[in-house]
């Protein structure tokens, strides 16, 4: 090394004097981007410190101030404050309140227990309110005033909340009834045009077939002449689809042929190709999973998964596939020629009026589910109702004999003013829905300060104020049991106390208003059809034995939650 020049030492020693270099610079900037990052988060810690307590305040402020104001309003509308249901335990998001009202729906004490409860502590209208801002978040109330004034007289101050669409998304996306405004009253347009008297008369002549098709599903009798242990539910819902598409869409979906050959009571030479097939099964799953995601209210989306998506996958399928067999077979059928001045079906309507395929299915979904879904829930509690009260089922059938005699000698025809000209069948009827109302609860949000007639002061008779944005619940359920409008029987099954007697307000199972059921007079005729066409063929009705067919289950729709098992004894003559 001492014999080396320096001009053989320094090459030798730059590399390492680079590396130490390169070591050191990168040791520094480590340090000053951990020192930096240290800083950073210094100071958001600290902002946040800061700007969290001001955005506190803040909507604190601007909630005290909008209270201000809204009580301002309160007092110039002459409105008396409201009793509050208490908030015991206040949780963020009312995830409490949410958390009571799934798990009463589960247990089956929605209605009777735990909405029961609450209007009996607080009263027939009652308000939640914010525990923090004491801001007014909804009414609940089950005064026919009040729903007469929030489905009809002030329709216009309110609108269909944006969850409930959401919740039933994708299920069910924007359409007929999930939106309000022009795009409901386009869709509305498309669909009243079908909904006439002379359309539900042809309905009804062709119901027969379908009916039939019922009475094989059934089975055939055993020693004595009865019919065991038929889950009837099941059987509605394929009659009400089938029923249903044959009338909107000139169609039947068959999904009754096609379950009939899958059990061997049919010859396979029979069976239609139904796009529909299995679209009940596969409507009660995808169902269940949006009355959950309803109920969840704003936090529907914790209530979600694959097996729901995929369902309403396979459903849409199913209806794409329907709606464009019905569109083919209309365009055979005509020849290839435009559609006629008067539309015959839906479908056509919606073509007339430029409606795309996709429009068509995803309304036609709408109305799958309307047409379904109610009419088999109706027909589901008639028959529970029934089964359970022999001697009512006796003097109906006696009177549907006597109007439309036998399954040997029939006498009157069935349309819509013979239907509803058999008085004890409608008695049955209206009964059954006023016990059972399919929307059990309605829930509508004021887009502005609003009043309800009654429901303020001591005595509950004064006007109440509503806050833009809160939602006010309606009780239908409720208020169709309460007893002193329909007396301390109230909660019985007593189809005689329609003799005689008005529907108002007390009575919603339709709704009202301009958004009343478009389909209530159809439903109306069809239901009281199938009742009538089963009481002329069976002379008894009995519950099955260890059936359960009064559990309460709200999902889409009030429907009995163990279906409706029954034995039928088959009249003789």
């Amino acid at each position: 090394m001492d014999n080396l020049t320096e001009s053989q030492i320094l090459p030798s020693l730059l590399p390492n004097i680079n590396n130490i270099s390169s070591t050191l610079d990168a040791s520094a900037v480590s340090a000053t981007a951990h020192a930096t990052a240290h800083i950073a988060l210094f100071n958001l810690s600290h902002m946040a410190l800061i700007v969290l307590p001001l955005l506190f305040v803040t909507n604190l402020l601007t909630a005290l101030w909008k209270n201000h104001k809204f009580a301002l309003f309160a007092r110039s509308s002459k409105c008396q404050p409201v009793r509050e249901a208490s908030n015991p335990i206040p949780m963020p998001w009312s995830l409490n309140r949410k958390y009571e009202v799934y798990r009463a729906s589960v247990r089956g004490d929605l209605f009777e227990g735990h909405f029961s409860r609450k209007y009996g502590r607080y009263g027939n209208t009652h308000a939640i309110v914010s525990p923090l801002t004491r801001s007014q978040k909804g009414i609940n109330t089950v005064e026919p005033e009040n729903i007469q004034c929030v489905l009809a007289t002030k329709f216009d101050d309110y609108k269909r909340p944006e969850f409930r669409s959401l919740a039933a998304q994708p299920m069910l996306l924007p359409g007929l009834f999930t939106t309000d405004g022009p795009i409901w009253a386009h869709w509305r347009g498309m669909v009243r045009p079908q909904f006439t008297r002379k359309r539900f008369d042809a309905n009804v002549a062709d119901s027969e077939r379908h009916m039939q098709l019922v009475f094989k599903a059934f089975g055939t009798e055993g020693d004595g002449g009865w019919v065991e242990d038929v889950n009837l539910l099941d059987h509605l819902y394929r009659l009400t689809m089938d029923t249903a598409t044959q009338f909107l869409f000139g169609q039947s979906a068959e999904t009754q042929t096609a379950e009939l050959v899958r059990r061997g009571l049919l010859p396979k030479k029979a069976y239609k190709e139904s796009h529909l097939d299995g679209f009940d099964s596969t409507f009660i799953k995808a169902g269940s999973y949006v009355g959950h995601r309803i109920k969840l209210s704003n936090m529907y989306w914790l209530f979600d998964g694959f097996e729901f998506r995929q369902a309403c996958r396979d459903l849409y399928r199913m209806v794409d596939g329907y709606v464009g067999d019905v569109r083919a077979k209309g365009k055979a059928a005509r020849g290839g020629a435009e559609i006629a001045e008067k539309p015959n079906t839906v479908i056509e309507e919606m073509e007339a009026r430029g409606a795309t395929q996709k429009d068509m299915v995803e309304q036609t979904m709408h109305l799958l589910v309307a047409g379904m879904d109610t009419s088999a829930a109706a027909l589901g509690w008639v028959f529970a109702m029934l089964a359970a009260h022999p001697d009512t089922y006796a003097k109906l059938r006696e009177q549907v004999v006597r109007t439309f005699g036998t399954e040997e000698k029939r006498l009157e025809e069935f349309n819509l003013e013979t239907v509803k000209n058999c008085t004890y069948l409608q008695y049955c009827l209206l009964e059954t829905l006023r016990l059972f109302p399919a929307g059990p609860i309605n829930v509508r949000e004021a887009i502005r300060d609003t009043v309800l007639p009654v429901g303020g002061g001591a005595d509950g008779k004064s006007p109440v104020a509503v806050r833009k944005g809160a939602r006010v619940q309606l009780g239908t359920y409720l208020t169709h049991r309460r007893k002193d409008i329909w007396g301390e029987d109230a909660d019985e099954f007593r189809p005689e106390r329609w003799e005689g007697r008005r529907r108002g307000w007390e009575f919603t199972p339709f709704s009202g208003g301009p958004q009343i059921c478009v389909g209530q007079g159809y439903s109306m005729t069809q239901v009281g059809f199938v009742i009538a066409r089963i009481a002329m063929r069976y002379d008894k009705i009995e519950p099955a034995e260890g059936s359960n067919n009064l559990k309460r289950s709200w999902m889409t729709v009030l429907t009995p939650g163990d279906g409706v098992r029954v034995r039928m004894h088959l009249a003789s003559g």
